[in-house]
């Protein structure tokens, strides 16, 4: 099901994106063949709450750095395991002036600790706009965004033909 759009950052997005490499020489961070078809890292971390030593498996694809959560007692609903996409900016005018801002990223999701059972499956949440998210979705939730992401492309197609004509003949009536 699609959720309603947040107006906060995810909790691991900053505001301003950030390029990071995996660091090689801690135990928690993906290695560099770890991809989609890798087992699933496996990795444990202390209960900030009750001290007890909580065992994770990652999904497949996890590129989350865990080194923090390894080193130091964690709070287990801030354990996060997702897959990121790669950016893409667009300038919007937002505040009368047009500044880069990501637009339809995604991330894959799984939140091993969660109170919510849902979103201790695999989910995506899509990032519309920087810091404006639609959370949790399902694969039907995500099929609804995309096809309704699809129609809005289909109209922006015939917005440009229709801006094309009109280019024209305003060029034509100079």
């Amino acid at each position: 099901m699609v959720s309603d759009i947040k107006n906060s950052a995810a909790p691991s997005q900053s505001a301003t994106p950030v390029l990071s490499a995996p660091v090689p020489s801690s135990p928690s961070a993906p290695s560099a063949s770890s991809s989609p078809a890798s087992d699933p890292r496996r990795w444990s971390f202390v209960d900030v709450f009750s001290g007890r030593r909580l065992e994770v498996t990652c999904m497949r694809g996890c590129d989350a750095d865990h080194s923090l959560d390894v080193a130091e007692p964690s709070d287990p609903s801030d354990i996060w395991c997702r897959v990121d996409s790669e950016d893409v900016c667009l300038p919007i005018n937002a505040n009368g002036t047009p500044e880069s801002m990501r637009v339809l990223s995604a991330t894959l999701n799984m939140l091993p600790f969660a109170e919510s059972i849902a979103l201790r499956a695999p989910h995506v949440s899509v990032e519309v706009v920087q810091d404006e998210w639609i959370e949790g979705l399902d694969p039907d939730g995500l099929a609804t965004v995309i096809g309704t992401l699809r129609e809005r492309l289909v109209h922006l197609e015939a917005m440009h033909g229709r801006l094309e004509v009109a280019r024209a003949e305003w060029r034509a009536g100079r």
